[in-house]
C-alpha cells in the first residue's frame, strides 16, 4: 500500500494545504497549495478532498491516510450535508472506493505539517516514473498497518532515533514476511526474526519486541525472500546470514 499524510494551517486568511505521498518503492510526491479559507477544520477537510481529486485522477488505490485530527476525520464520516462547497459529501465513501483507509496520527508524526508551513519548493518524484507493480508481484507480501505506538518501540529497538511512520510500517512489513511465524492464535500471530518478535493483531502491528535469544532457523529462511526484496527492484542481492543484516 501507499502511505499518505495531510495537514493545514490558516494564517491571515489564507489556508495553506499540503500532502505527501509515500509509495512501496519509497517514490514521493509532495504538494502545497494555498487557497482563501479562514477556517482551520474546513482546511482541513479540503486538504483531503484535494488528495482525493488526486488520487482518482491518476488511478491510483490501495492506500493508508493518515492525518493528526479525530475532529476531521468524524467530520468526513458524516452524510447529512457538504462541509464546504468546495467539499464533496461523499468523501470519506469515496475514499473507501479507492481502498483508502485513514487513521489519525500524533502531530509529530505527520510529514505533511511540515509541507505547509514552510514556504519553499519541496521536490516529488515524476509519477510518469512510479512503479508500484513490483512489490504487488511479490508472493504473499505483508501489507499490513501500524498502531502508532509501535513507532516508538521500533525508534528504539532498532536504533531508528528519526525513523518516520511510513519508514516503520513498510520495514515492519518486510521483516514480517521474512520472519518466522511462532505463535497464531487466529486474530493474534507473533513473528519472530533473529532476536525481534512482532505481535500482529488482525490486519495491525501492535507490539515489537525483544527476546534474549535466537530461535534456530529465525531468518535464515528468508535468504530466498531477500533477494528479491531490496532498494533497487533491478539489483539482486543475496541475502547474508549475519543477526543484522536488517
Amino acid at each position: 500500500m501507499f502511505i499518505c499524510y495531510t495537514d493545514a494551517s490558516v494564517k491571515n486568511n489564507k489556508a495553506y494545504l499540503a500532502f505527501v505521498i509515500v509509495f512501496e518503492g519509497k517514490n514521493i510526491i509532495r504538494k502545497r497549495i494555498v487557497c482563501d479559507e479562514f477556517q482551520s477544520n474546513i482546511a482541513e477537510a479540503m486538504v483531503i478532498s484535494e488528495l482525493l481529486s488526486f488520487l482518482s485522477y491518476y488511478k491510483i488505490r490501495d492506500g493508508l491516510l493518515l492525518i493528526d485530527s479525530n475532529g476531521v476525520k468524524k467530520q468526513l464520516r458524516k452524510k447529512s450535508s457538504k462541509l464546504h462547497k468546495h467539499i464533496p459529501k461523499d468523501t470519506y465513501k469515496a475514499l473507501r472506493s479507492l481502498n483508502v483507509r485513514t487513521q489519525v496520527i500524533p502531530r509529530k508524526f505527520n510529514l505533511a505539517h511540515r509541507v505547509c508551513y514552510e514556504n519553499r519548493y519541496f521536490a516529488s518524484h515524476p509519477i510518469s516514473l512510479i512503479n508500484r507493480k513490483y512489490y504487488q508481484k511479490i508472493s504473499n507480501y505483508t501489507d499490513l498497518y501500524l498502531q502508532p505506538s509501535v513507532l516508538e518501540e521500533y525508534r528504539q529497538l532498532y536504533n531508528k532515533r528519526y525513523a518516520t511512520f511510513h519508514e516503520a510500517q513498510m520495514k515492519l512489513n518486510k521483516k514480517i514476511w521474512l520472519a518466522d511465524l511462532v505463535e497464531d492464535l487466529d486474530v493474534v500471530k507473533v513473528y519472530q526474526l533473529h532476536d525481534k518478535r512482532i505481535k500482529v493483531h488482525g490486519d495491525t502491528i501492535v507490539k515489537i519486541s525483544n527476546v534474549n535469544y535466537v530461535q534456530v532457523g529465525s531468518g535464515w529462511g528468508g535468504d530466498e525472500k531477500k533477494e528479491r526484496v531490496n532498494k533497487n527492484p533491478r539489483q539482486i542481492v543475496r541475502g547474508t546470514r549475519r543477526i543484522n543484516n536488517l
